[in-house]
């Protein structure tokens, strides 16, 4: 008796599959459709990354006592206050300033120098001793907020020599700010020379 018992099971489990398995499918092939094809590396990134990391919620710290979410303007200002931090901090050689922004696997790729990831010491030291930065002019910069990471673009003018060379001119520059411990740091930075428009 227990024999024709388990057999009942058995066919009921498969029956059971058997009617199940085809929505299933129905319902993989519906998600694949829906599903955007990734087109760049930045969509790749942003796809990886949870819902939460960019939908904005301002209200979300109200219901809780927390201070409530900083508007996207708040967050774009604080960044482009960084940026000027920065370059502050190369025009007036403050050495101090600099270590709160840069990031010890920081790197930069420009017309003229190159520091690979984890040259911090070689970026110190170029800021510090041999760059002479006069002024600079940051303009149509772009903030990007990706969770813990975002990306700032845009265009810096400056006047600037290195060993009495002319290292001025307009550049265009992306530079990626990682929080790390509550803390933002840059950790890249591209620059090129702007081209104009003819």
């Amino acid at each position: 008796m227990s024999e024709t018992r388990s057999r009942l099971y058995i066919y009921l489990i498969w029956v059971s599959l058997l009617a199940v398995a085809p929505v299933v499918v129905a319902a993989q092939e519906k998600g694949k459709e829906t599903q955007k094809p990734t087109t760049s590396t930045i969509d790749a990134w942003r796809h990886a990354l949870p819902p939460e990391a960019e939908a904005e919620r301002p209200a979300e710290g109200a219901a809780n006592g927390a201070p409530p979410r900083p508007s996207r303007e708040e967050v774009e200002q604080s960044f482009i206050a960084l940026e000027r931090k920065w370059m502050d901090a190369l025009k007036l050689r403050d050495a101090s300033a600099l270590s709160q922004l840069i990031s010890d696997d920081f790197t930069l790729v420009s017309p003229r120098l190159v520091i690979v990831a984890g040259g911090r010491d070689k970026y110190f030291e170029h800021a510090m001793r041999d760059l002479n930065l006069t002024s600079y002019d940051l303009d149509h910069l772009t903030v990007r907020l990706y969770g813990r990471a975002a990306v700032v673009s845009g265009r810096m003018k400056q006047s600037a020599t290195v060993a009495g060379e002319d290292w001025g001119g307009t550049f265009l520059v992306t530079d990626v700010w990682v929080n790390r411990d509550g803390n933002w740091r840059v950790v890249s930075r591209h620059a090129s020379p702007a081209t104009t428009a003819k």
